[in-house]
């Protein structure tokens, strides 16, 4: 009579067979995102008779239009960043395609221009992290919000100053005075705000260095 599997074995079993499938899910999803960007480069809906690749998507696959250009995003940026990964058999760790989203928001800032060498090593860490998907949401979310408390309110004034501007040309005859006046105004608001991301960016800098001692 054959042994039976303790909790353990039994657990071990179901976990080597999840990482399996979820690897295999990651694969699936990216190899259908190549192949819809292949239906969108070179325009195959068109051999279909369809008017567009987003009606060609709902009702040949079944698929939304915030799913379609999810699928496309993602191709697109593997192609640029990990084009290992479009390979026919990838090799290594995939991450959740869930959290695809915080590397690529990551990996776009990483190639910001005069990046501040601490502020790098701290991306280069986040990334690293989600490369393995050891990146929770709520990491990502406090490193990524930590100059927005500062910065949004002057950009929602910047918005309607913008929108006021709009509206003040609009109006026949309206005093030049007062369009200049709202003008200078965006022009300050402006200035505060790229005052604004300076000190926040040097303040991060700051909390690096301060940490790193």
């Amino acid at each position: 009579m054959p042994r039976s599997l303790s909790p353990a074995q039994i657990a071990n079993q179901v976990t080597f067979l999840l990482k399996g499938h979820l690897k295999n899910a990651r694969i699936g999803y990216i190899r259908a995102a190549k192949l819809l960007a292949r239906v969108r480069d070179e325009k195959l809906w068109k051999a279909l008779k369809f008017p567009d690749i987003e009606a060609y998507a709902r009702q040949d696959l079944g698929l939304g239009r915030s799913s379609l250009y999810h699928y496309l995003q993602v191709h697109d940026w593997l192609r640029d960043y990990h084009p290992a990964w479009l390979e026919r058999r990838p090799k290594g760790f995939i991450p959740e395609i869930s959290d695809i989203g915080m590397l690529v928001w990551i990996e776009k800032r990483l190639r910001t221009a005069h990046l501040p060498e601490p502020l790098r090593k701290e991306l280069e860490a986040l990334r690293a992290k989600a490369m393995t998907g050891k990146l929770t949401e709520r990491e990502f979310r406090e490193f990524r919000d930590r100059g927005r408390r500062k910065t949004e309110p002057l950009r929602v004034l910047l918005r309607r100053l913008r929108s006021i501007r709009r509206f003040a040309v609009a109006i026949p005859k309206a005093p030049p005075d007062v369009i200049a006046a709202i003008a200078e105004a965006i022009r300050k608001a402006e200035a505060a705000l790229d005052a604004s991301h300076r000190i926040v960016r040097d303040a991060t800098v700051r909390h690096l260095r301060l940490a790193s001692r």
